[in-house]
């Protein structure tokens, strides 16, 4: 009987393991964190790479093992983020923290905001803390300081006295967004003039501020949604605003005032019954109808398609551009508790307008699959009974079968007023 040795298997070579440290604390920094922390059983090499790995770092990813008994789910959260920040020595990238919803949590996440932001090169952060007025979080210094944050967004936060505030503050900001968050007018105003980076600025929901007075030589967007509260928001001087976006919500209740914003391109929407709005020496009152746009809007893209159809008497062909810089389709919901809080609704409310006697012909150029878009579609299409042809020139990252099937069926495309009505897609 031959006797035959069974070869061993070839082992594979280890390519990874040969890359500098720096390039796979590059690729584990691209991970879970809980996968990167796995990898340090590899060997006695990877034990403290991925500690050394630029961290990003979402706490809701977090969650305890099913054999580890937990009695509060928020509290080894928090305990389970402190000790990360802690164990981890490399840079942080970004962090996002909705688990310190508790007043009892916040001097541990002093500890965890002052790790992150003191030489640890911290670029975006997102805070949720507790909604409530009463237990808002106190911003700390260290984070007011922070020279390397380049987008923030806050939740539940309060900005402390403008008389407390750091003589620099935010150099390097570009992006802050706030919502249920407690800011006085004077904190506002030191906030815009020591935040010299900042070019997007949200507000949602805020409590604190009955009229707004926005000066700032670097402000590009401004974004602000719901509080009812605020009565009047004046665009001082703003030389370089692009964008000035709001809801329906806020302009029922507040006048709004543009006199120095020379290259704002992008303003609205405008609801059907905003209440009053200035453009320079141009004023618009919803109380009277007999209201023209005048000139001084012809540089100025007015996304007010309810307002303006209004007014159209025997229009046969309608081309429509939908703005693709409008951050509503950024928004996870995270801030405002909503995937959507623009002007949902508003198509319902105006019934059959005099020109879709006339209309003929839509073309609709950078159509996205939002609720917006498709309400306005599905208004056109049950109202024009006229109607020939709509033809939606759709974003090239979203077009296939798959959403051209499902925008007919949100559509109701068999619904339609016009019995000769064609919908057609195209690929922008």
């Amino acid at each position: 009987m031959s006797s035959t040795k069974r070869s061993k298997p070839t082992e594979e070579p280890d390519f990874i393991s040969a890359l500098p440290d720096e390039l796979v604390s590059s690729i584990l920094s691209l991970v879970p964190i809980k996968d990167a922390a796995r990898t340090s059983v590899l060997s006695s090499h990877w034990r403290h790479l991925w500690k050394e790995a630029p961290l990003c770092l979402n706490d809701a990813s977090i969650e305890p093992d099913k054999l580890t008994p937990v009695f509060n789910n928020l509290e080894w959260s928090c305990k389970a983020v402190s000790k990360i920040i802690l164990d981890c020595h490399g840079p942080i990238d970004t962090l996002r923290l909705s688990h310190f919803t508790q007043s009892k949590l916040y001097p541990a996440l002093d500890l965890i905001v002052e790790s992150a932001t003191t030489q640890r090169g911290l670029r975006e952060l997102t805070l949720l803390a507790d909604i409530n007025f009463e237990n808002h979080y106190v911003l700390p210094w260290s984070l007011l300081c922070c020279n390397s944050l380049s987008q923030l967004s806050l939740r539940g936060c309060k900005f402390p006295s403008p008389l407390f505030l750091p003589a620099s503050m935010f150099p390097n900001l570009k992006v802050l967004r706030v919502t249920h968050v407690e800011l006085s007018n004077d904190t506002l105003q030191v906030l815009l003039s020591k935040c010299l980076s900042l070019e997007t600025l949200h507000f949602i929901s805020f409590a604190g501020l009955h009229c707004i007075s926005i000066s700032s030589p670097s402000l590009r967007n401004l974004v602000w949604h719901t509080s009812f509260a605020l009565n009047g928001l004046i665009i001082k001087d703003v030389p370089n605003l692009e964008s000035l976006m709001f809801n329906e919500h806020a302009t029922m209740h507040c006048k709004v005032k543009v006199l120095n914003a020379p290259k704002l391109q992008l303003l609205g929407p405008l609801c059907m019954n905003f209440r009053a709005l200035q453009l320079g020496r141009t004023f618009f009152d919803c109380q009277k109808e007999s209201y023209r746009w005048k000139s001084e809007l012809s540089c100025v893209k007015v996304t007010a398609s309810a307002c303006q159809m209004k007014r159209l008497s025997s229009v046969k062909t309608l081309a429509i551009k939908m703005e693709p810089s409008y951050d509503r389709r950024k928004d996870d919901g995270s801030l405002s508790g909503s995937r959507n809080y623009s002007d949902l609704g508003t198509w319902d409310k105006q019934g059959s307008l005099s020109f879709l006697d006339h209309l003929k012909t839509v073309s609709v150029k950078g159509f996205y699959d939002d609720r917006n878009d498709v309400e306005l579609v599905k208004y056109l299409v049950f109202h024009g009974n006229k109607l020939r042809k709509i033809t939606l020139l759709c974003s090239k990252k979203k077009f296939s079968k798959k959403f051209v099937k499902n925008i007919r069926r949100q559509i109701c495309i068999e619904d339609r007023a016009s019995s000769d009505l064609q919908l057609v897609f195209f690929r922008d």
